[in-house]
């Protein structure tokens, strides 16, 4: 019996880390879809700040193509939500009021992170990876 119980376990576990919604293969297929609300010196409108060459360097490691879209944060949290968007970013910190309704990275520095779709573990997971080799003071 335990034998079959340690199998079954096994077996659902190969399927880790999860994607429900294939967040992860259709920003390889398509694009990487990333949410912006200006904060400068994180984000600005004409794609520069911090996060957005970060984001960028991500990509590239990833061989991704990305879209950025512009947006107020609750805009853009619906839009996450709703899975519209990939990634948030805007200089939001660990800390951030949009806890419940939006997965959290890993700090890229001390502080600041990435939001993210709840659930999305395929996608927090490489980046998170990429976060860890390029983590920033």
């Amino acid at each position: 019996m335990k034998f079959y119980v340690l199998l079954a376990f096994l077996v659902t576990a190969c399927n880790f880390p999860k994607d429900p919604e294939n967040t992860f293969e259709n920003a390889q297929e398509h694009q990487l879809k990333i949410g912006v609300t200006e904060n400068i010196p994180f984000t600005s409108k004409n794609e520069e700040g911090k996060e957005i060459d970060f984001l960028k360097e991500f990509a590239r490691s990833e061989n991704l193509e990305t879209e950025f879209i512009y947006g107020s944060e609750s805009d853009l949290i619906e839009k996450l939500e709703k899975r519209e968007i990939a990634i948030l970013a805007g200089g939001f910190d660990k800390n951030t009021i949009w806890v419940k309704k939006a997965g959290l990275s890993r700090p890229y520095d001390s502080v600041h992170v990435f939001l993210i779709p709840k659930g999305e573990n395929k996608l927090l997971q490489h980046l998170e990876l990429f976060i860890h080799k390029n983590k920033q003071p």
